[in-house]
């Protein structure tokens, strides 16, 4: 059974990439899966949700207008705000990239509800999460790792995260692991067995990549006359000009 996403107690989300066990390494597996999704993305207000997203590089850009948004004080963040009460109007971003957050968040759920207000129609949401799956939670669980950064916060698996954004009318258009790790510095032949099984079994990465575009169907409503009208056949009377054959009485 899975426990409920909300969670009383608060966790602190990380401020910088290496706060995380091989932080800097990872940092540079999302710049280079990502970058390739952003060059694509067109608009004119982006938003980074987290310190993490407001740090990545990401040079070849479309949209001019980029901002992070973060609760916490950082210097390459524009906007302080709480991810569940964002200070934007309905349908006023493009796209929005989240990496590494939702882990860290009380009330995930509430915050890709702010995500999906503030998204126009087909706008995107790129997404890097933890896999709960990846050997690299193994890693977490020695005593001296229960309290660092990544795995004190919460691992939800991709295709519990796919589920939310299906209900919330996202359209999954990406969705692939990447960066095999146990996000360690040692055990070197180790790592280079866990890239061999991730060649074979990608669900082993230690993260994950989801691209959604958000999709609005309009409800138009249809009265009884116009029903009526569909309903009926639509005879119409040829012209006597174009009437050639002649009547017999």
């Amino acid at each position: 059974m899975l426990k409920p996403a909300f969670r009383e107690k608060q966790v602190k989300a990380p401020k910088h990439w290496h706060q995380i066990a091989c932080g800097e390494w990872l940092k540079h597996q999302v710049e280079t899966r990502i970058e390739g999704y952003c060059e694509r993305l067109y608009g004119y207000h982006f938003a980074r949700v987290g310190a993490l997203s407001a740090e990545l590089n990401l040079p070849n850009f479309a949209i001019s207008h980029q901002f992070a948004v973060a609760e916490h004080h950082h210097a390459q963040v524009q906007v302080h705000a709480l991810s569940t009460q964002w200070p934007f109007a309905e349908a006023s971003l493009d796209a929005i990239l989240m990496a590494g957050q939702l882990e860290f968040e009380q009330d995930p759920h509430q915050v890709l509800r702010e995500l999906s207000h503030s998204l126009i129609a087909d706008g995107k949401l790129i997404y890097v999460g933890f896999n709960p799956y990846s050997p690299s939670i193994l890693t977490g669980a020695w005593p001296a790792n229960l309290n660092c950064y990544p795995w004190s916060g919460r691992y939800f698996s991709k295709a519990r995260v796919l589920d939310w954004l299906t209900l919330l009318n996202f359209e999954i258009t990406v969705e692939e692991y990447f960066a095999p790790t146990l996000l360690t510095r040692k055990w070197g032949l180790l790592q280079k067995g866990i890239e061999s099984v991730y060649k074979r079994v990608p669900q082993c990465g230690s993260l994950y990549l989801v691209v959604a575009k958000k999709r609005e169907f309009p409800l138009t409503l249809v009265t009884g006359r116009q029903k009526q009208r569909q309903l009926r056949p639509n005879l119409q009377a040829a012209p006597l000009a174009n009437q050639t054959r002649t009547k017999e009485y």
